[in-house]
């Protein structure tokens, strides 16, 4: 069998078709305008067409039990952090290896780790 190269071609189709052109995007011409040395303080566009005050102060619309919820959750993520980097990795599988070995038969666990 011999086959022939080249793309598939179905029938009753025009052999010539011609490609669409590609449109250039606004987004292009922002980026251009942005390399060409435009001020990064100027009026800044949103999509939608607000316009965007860069000298405007964003108000914090959070209630005070907002604001302690998130320091609170903070507070917690670093205490979190610090607690896991205190101990090694072979730290914490000796521990919990000790903790397997004070579990009764029924809770029975191969050790974790090497060998």
């Amino acid at each position: 069998m011999s086959f022939t190269g080249g793309k598939l071609k179905l029938k009753g189709q025009d052999a010539g078709t011609k490609k669409k052109k590609k449109k250039k995007s606004s987004r292009d011409e922002k980026a251009l305008a942005l390399v060409e040395g435009a001020p990064s303080n100027a009026v800044k566009e949103t999509p939608d067409g607000y316009v965007l005050d860069p000298h405007a102060e964003v108000a914090d619309r959070r209630t005070a039990a907002e604001k302690r919820y998130d320091e609170m959750q903070a507070k917690r993520e670093r205490e979190m952090a610090a607690k896991l980097a205190a101990k090694s990795h072979r730290e914490r599988v000796n521990e919990f290896n000790a903790y397997l070995q004070n579990l009764s038969e029924h809770h029975d666990i191969p050790k974790v780790g090497p060998g």
